[in-house]
């Protein structure tokens, strides 16, 4: 049975008026993803008053269902007071329509144990969790949009204004304006359009107060190259076999200024009447966003079976045995989420949990360097050696690997490093090359640690 929306009736808390209005109750993204675009924006349940137009958010029940994550979450806002047998009615209720419309294969015993969350911003912040979404990540963003109303609010007093922005100056950077030019954005998409035009005027009184050197991206990335010399690089190869996997490089530096120093290209060709160019830019522009895409949702789904791996080991009895069995599975992906989770362990306080995951790691990390090439795992412990004197220890017991070979590997090792962002374990790889350079240059042996 297919998932649809309900009709209920609504009175308008302003003008009274009384109108019909759809509300969603069941929300599975596996059936209908674009609910959830609806519900991350505060799209979702919004009734708009047929007479003055007024929207307001309807509290009601809801039932969120991820099949890909085996994510199953029900609201329950606490200004619908339900407990006792009304709560348990409405799960049932909601539950047993979610599951009639389910294939069979999809019914799991998660789907019966529901988390309940009491309300919609609860709600949010559980699904941007299960996305990736750190609770820092989402801190950062809800003070840069708080930042945003207090500065709104001071639009009318130009001193007031001065005096915000001054104070909040170091706040002022330029992920700031990414999240305001996203609102502005966002505005628009809504069909807010006098909102729209405020956020544009503050972010225009912004800029003249600031001056262009504070609002705007550096204008060098990664490698020393600047925004244009990447444009032209992905240009050049933009019809060669590995386009993708030069873009899979760049991935991080494939930012908003990027793409607006492109559109910024398209935009001059044509006013220039170079009709040509400006159709390659803008052709360029789409492969990439569509490369991109398909590389963001490949490391999206490798996140996810990544976490289900590490909730499938955390779950048995003995987690080393667990790891042993699945190392297959277990690459820098893997290694990741797990330093996410231990962070954020003892971010929590979680002392036990954090120790755990730690001795987890150790034991991977032993695993996958058992499984390495002998010079790969070397490579691997300088990166990890504490200081300048564990460096040379190691490499004066595995002097039977250190030539030139060697030296080339590490060498190209540390231009991925570079590649992938970074730049510190590159530098630290790249130092210990030299040395290992001067050595061999010299027909002597690695320098003994002090």
């Amino acid at each position: 049975m297919k998932i649809s929306p309900e009709q209920i009736a609504m009175s308008c808390p302003t003008c009274g008026s009384h109108f019909p209005t759809e509300v969603w109750r069941i929300v599975d993204v596996g059936q209908n993803p674009d609910l959830k675009r609806q519900l991350l924006r505060g799209q979702l349940n919004v009734a708009a008053c047929s007479q003055c137009g007024l929207r307001t958010a309807v509290a009601t029940t809801l039932a969120y269902h991820d099949p890909e994550k085996e994510l199953f979450l029900f609201l329950s806002p606490t200004e619908l007071g339900l407990t006792g047998e009304d709560y348990e009615k409405t799960v049932g209720e909601l539950t047993n329509r979610l599951m009639n419309s389910l294939p069979p294969q999809q019914r799991k015993g998660y789907l019966f144990q529901p988390r309940t969350l009491f309300s919609m911003q609860s709600l949010t912040q559980e699904i941007l969790r299960a996305d990736g979404i750190t609770d820092e990540m989402m801190q950062n963003q809800m003070e840069k949009s708080q930042l945003i109303r207090d500065l709104l609010a001071s639009m009318e007093d130009e001193a007031n204004l001065k005096a915000l922005v001054e104070e909040k100056r170091d706040q002022l950077d330029y992920e700031f304006f990414l999240v305001l030019t996203a609102s502005i954005d966002q505005a628009k998409e809504d069909g807010e359009e006098a909102l729209a035009g405020q956020l544009t005027a503050l972010r225009t009184t912004l800029q003249e107060l600031l001056g262009p050197a504070e609002v705007s991206a550096p204008e060098t990335i990664e490698g020393g190259l600047t925004r244009e010399e990447l444009i032209e690089e992905l240009f050049s190869h933009r019809q060669e076999d590995d386009f993708k996997t030069l873009v899979a490089v760049a991935r991080p530096l494939l930012d908003y200024q990027f793409f607006q120093t492109l559109t910024g290209q398209i935009e001059a060709a044509e006013a220039q009447g170079d009709q040509q160019r400006a159709k390659d830019l803008t052709e360029l522009r789409t492969k990439i966003l569509d490369l991109a895409d398909e590389l963001d949702q490949e490391t999206r789904e490798a996140l996810d079976q990544a976490s289900k791996l590490l909730r499938q080991i955390l779950e048995s009895e003995d987690i080393e045995q667990a790891a042993d069995e699945h190392v297959e599975q277990m690459d820098a992906v893997f290694l990741s989420v797990l330093d996410l989770n231990i962070a954020a362990a003892d971010q929590a306080g979680e002392e036990s949990t954090a120790d755990r995951l730690k001795k987890l790691r150790e034991h991977v990390v032993s695993l996958l360097e058992a499984r390495m090439p002998p010079e790969v795992r070397l490579i691997n412990q300088l990166l990890s050696a504490d200081g300048v004197e564990e460096r040379r220890a190691l490499l004066q017991q595995h002097q039977d690997l250190v030539d030139q070979r060697f030296l080339k590997l590490m060498e190209a090792i540390a231009e991925d490093l570079r590649a992938q962002g970074q730049g510190q374990a590159a530098e630290l790889l790249a130092e210990t090359a030299r040395e290992i350079e001067t050595m061999l240059q010299g027909g002597g042996d690695v320098p003994p640690a002090e």
